[in-house]
Formats: C-alpha cells, sequence, structure tokens
C-alpha cells in the first residue's frame, strides 16, 4: 500500500496530472485495502479477466522487451543473471529517453517532466569503469581510482550504480 501511494505522489508531482485510472490483472493484491484507498481518491480500478494476458496487450509486450533487453544486456556484458535488476533498471531508463513511435518520435521522459532530455551521461551497461577515490578515504600511496562494473544510473540523485571489483559490492559513485 505504502508502495501506490508513493507512486502515485511521485507521477503526479513529476507530470503534473491527477492519476485517474489504474488497470490491474485482477489479481489478490489489488483487493482490500488498495480499492478502499482508490475509492477515496476517486481513483477508478479496471479489472480485466484472470489469466488473460491478451486482454492486457500493450503492457505484456512491454514486459516482454523490456526482459529480452536485459538478457541481452547480461549476455553482452558477460554477467550472470544476479544482475538482472540492475539490467532491468538500466534497460527501462533508457527505454524512457528514447524516441517512441506512439509520441511521434518524442521521447517518453519530454513528455513526462516536458523538459529536454540529456545523452551525455549514458554509458554501456557492464563496461569497466573506474571511480575517483577522495582525498581524505585514501593514503598518499593508496591507488587514487577504484576499477568497477558499471550497473546503471541512481534513481534519486544523478550518480552511476557501479559493482565495486575490489570490495565486492555495489556501490554508488558519489559514495567514494
Amino acid at each position: 500500500m505504502f508502495f501506490f501511494k508513493e507512486f502515485q505522489a511521485r507521477g503526479e508531482r513529476e507530470s503534473g496530472r491527477e492519476l485517474k485510472v489504474v488497470r490491474t490483472d485482477n489479481g489478490g493484491e489489488y483487493r482490500g485495502q488498495l480499492e478502499e484507498y482508490c475509492q477515496s481518491q476517486w481513483i477508478r480500478i479496471e479489472y480485466i479477466v484472470p489469466k488473460t494476458p491478451n486482454l492486457n496487450g500493450m503492457v505484456e509486450r512491454m514486459n516482454k522487451m523490456i526482459m529480452e533487453r536485459v538478457m541481452c544486456m547480461l549476455s553482452h556484458a558477460k554477467l550472470t543473471k544476479t544482475y538482472w535488476d540492475e539490467a532491468l533498471m538500466t534497460s527501462v531508463y533508457i527505454m524512457n529517453r528514447t524516441p517512441s513511435v506512439p509520441l511521434d518520435g518524442d521521447v517518453r521522459q519530454r513528455v513526462w517532466i516536458g523538459k529536454d532530455v540529456s545523452y551525455r551521461h549514458l554509458r554501456v551497461f557492464g563496461c569497466l569503469a573506474y571511480v575517483h577515490v577522495a582525498n581524505y578515504l585514501r593514503s598518499k600511496l593508496d591507488n587514487k581510482c577504484r576499477p568497477c562494473i558499471f550497473l546503471g544510473y541512481g534513481e534519486i540523485h544523478f550518480n552511476y550504480k557501479l559493482w565495486d571489483l575490489i570490495d565486492k559490492k555495489v556501490i554508488r559513485s558519489r559514495d567514494i
């Protein structure tokens, strides 16, 4: 329930529009508390017949396209399936910044927030990256950078998600 409220607040704030309709596959997660909340907010819930993904064709095609991109990204980067979530987030990030046929060649992100989109910060998923280590975190003889693998982009702050090859953990570029 909390995640839906957060999604609604963020979506309305970013787009400047109200959420009016939620379409669901009639799963149990959309019953009870969420239904009551949507009714109190005047949000209509549309239910499709269970076990009929063909009735929600556009969403199903989009899911398939995203997962195919995830598999390609993991294969190209020679990374294991454990990084599927990072590949998925990066795939959606890039899709939202590429031209879209239904929008007559416009970019989803530009339509959503009403600002031009920059491409200067884009990197190849799984590429070797080096992150600078701040002076106060190292001694004179320590390396000034650490080798990492690029995994994606930050959700809130502008930063990169990286796999630190030395410490074997996910870090953010602004953490070091």
